[in-house]
């Protein structure tokens, strides 16, 4: 067997999402330490993210995972451990506590030496009790568990019994020279963008971002004050695109949201933009909140989870699930871009100070048993 190190990251999928590219990321950065990275994903089927596994260098496998089955779905599968304990793993990285129940009893049946779980969002511990449950019971089958944000770790400590020995917190990092406008005046063209001022939203279209109730926020916010012209893009697929569609359509301001769908790279729409929204329900650290802040655009955000350690301040915070404080802050923002600027800028300083990177690598690397280049 080869003394290079050989870790694996494991995705919920291949599709675009905050912790799938947080675990991607990770993956092409490992690489440069000279390990052996590979990459799989929990859900079947492909994504764009599968290309991209191959274009960094990193080589996508298939699971080994029995669908069908209850007991094999959940790890319960000695032709899993084999083939986990076949691939000669130094480390495997597990996202979401799915992938820990998944992966975490054959991975130590296969001997793996580090297993490192990270939970990006505990919106589906809080909406289920058998999923509580199992965390509760499951989560010393890692070595370590981190939390992108101090509330899951708080969450998972206080509520799930997790011990404060057995977790840390590490930030998502972002490489901030990817992360600019330079070029903003050709991406405002490329989407017929002129003079309005433009809210952007990235990220999936699932009922826990609530992009239908930010929708009627922004028409109702355009339709009482005519006297600001604005537009909002979203960039995102999911499960609830056809109910947007259908609340765009129906709206005589309409015409004023733009629908992108997915979009394999949000920096430049976020660059034809002047600030950023989401209307969450739960969030831990958000990334795509991160990256908008990293480029200098003022944040609209619910206050839920991580949102308020990071925008306090820096931002603009709604209460959450308040469709007309949501329309109210919009406004706010549109009326005055110079104090949107300003405020952005204060974002961004905070960002490159906390979110570099290199750091989170660093940290990472150290719970595989491997040292930073």
């Amino acid at each position: 067997m080869s003394s290079q190190p050989r870790l694996l990251q494991v995705l919920y999928s291949y599709e675009i999402g905050g912790s799938e590219i947080v675990g991607l990321e990770l993956a092409r950065q490992m690489t440069v330490t000279g390990a052996k990275v590979m990459c799989a994903a929990l859900k079947p089927g492909d994504g764009p993210l599968r290309a991209k596994c191959l274009e960094y260098g990193v080589e996508p496998l298939e699971l080994k995972i029995r669908e069908q089955s209850y007991f094999g779905r959940n790890g319960c599968s000695l032709e899993l451990v084999r083939w986990v304990k076949k691939l000669g793993l130094s480390g495997i990285h597990l996202h979401h506590f799915l992938g820990l129940h998944r992966l975490g009893l054959p991975a130590r049946l296969a001997g793996v030496p580090h297993i490192v779980m990270t939970e990006h969002s505990i919106a589906s511990l809080q909406a289920s009790a058998y999923a509580r449950l199992r965390a509760r019971v499951g989560w010393r089958l890692a070595h370590h568990i981190t939390a992108v944000s101090d509330n899951i770790r708080d969450y998972l400590v206080g509520e799930l019994g997790v011990s404060p020995a057995h977790i840390s917190v590490i930030q998502n990092g972002i490489e901030f020279s990817q992360w600019h406008r330079a070029d903003r005046e050709q991406r405002r063209r490329e989407l017929g963008i002129d003079r309005q001022f433009m809210f952007a939203f990235v990220g999936r279209l699932a009922d826990v971002k609530n992009i239908p109730g930010l929708l009627r926020a922004f028409l109702r916010m355009q339709s009482e004050r005519k006297d600001l012209d604005c537009g909002l893009l979203i960039i995102g697929d999911g499960v609830d695109m056809a109910e947007c569609r259908a609340i765009v359509a129906q709206h005589p301001q309409g015409g004023r949201v733009q629908l992108l769908g997915e979009r394999a790279d949000a920096r430049a729409p976020l660059a034809a933009s002047d600030a950023f929204v989401m209307n969450s329900l739960s969030e831990g650290s958000p990334r795509a909140m991160i990256e908008a802040m990293a480029i200098g655009l003022p944040c609209v955000c619910p206050a839920v989870g991580g949102v308020p350690a990071l925008l306090q301040g820096r931002g603009w915070l709604t209460k959450p699930q308040d469709e007309t404080d949501m329309a109210r802050a919009l406004a706010e923002v549109a009326a005055d871009p110079v104090n949107a600027m300003r405020v952005g800028a204060l974002g961004q300083a905070h960002v490159l100070e906390r979110f570099d990177a290199r750091h989170s690598l660093a940290r990472y690397l150290k719970l595989f048993g491997l040292a930073a280049p």
